[in-house]
């Protein structure tokens, strides 16, 4: 969806006030992160899709067309590009906690799969000597209920 606006100043502070908007967004969820208190259900996430996906256009649509922001009001452009260099630093602090959660959910992921591997492979067995012969394999056994 793409800013309706009646002239360049006032597509620019609508892009600042959506900026601020997602940068607002993010603040939250990153902090939803690093609490571990983030769920898929993020009652902000179809916002935060649609504000991005105008944020994208629009900007991709500026930096094919610099002339038109170079009429715009000085302090307009001044406070759109101070906004975007905000929105810049939360971006990587929300990549760094997104991180963080990645690594830990793939440890405890690895644990898991180290424990049943572990559980799966049964107790160790005796050679006809009495020693270890390493872990024995679980086999499956069919029932028949029939019978």
């Amino acid at each position: 969806m793409a800013i309706v606006a009646n002239g360049i100043d006032d597509r620019i502070e609508q892009l600042t006030a959506l900026t601020r908007r997602l940068i607002e967004l993010m603040t939250i969820e990153t902090e939803a992160l690093k609490a571990r208190k983030l769920d898929a259900s993020s009652r902000d996430w179809e916002e935060k899709e649609r504000l991005a996906h105008t944020y994208r256009m629009e900007m991709n649509d500026l930096s094919r067309k610099p002339d038109l922001l170079v009429t715009a009001n000085a302090a307009l452009r001044k406070d759109l590009f101070e906004t975007v260099r905000r929105f810049q630093e939360v971006l990587a602090a929300h990549n760094k906690a997104l991180n963080a959660m990645r690594e830990i959910t793939e440890g405890l992921v690895e644990s898991i799969a180290r424990e049943v591997a572990n559980e799966t492979n049964g107790p160790k067995g005796y050679s006809a000597q009495g020693q270890s012969s390493g872990k024995m394999r679980a086999a499956g056994i069919a029932v028949n209920a029939k019978a």
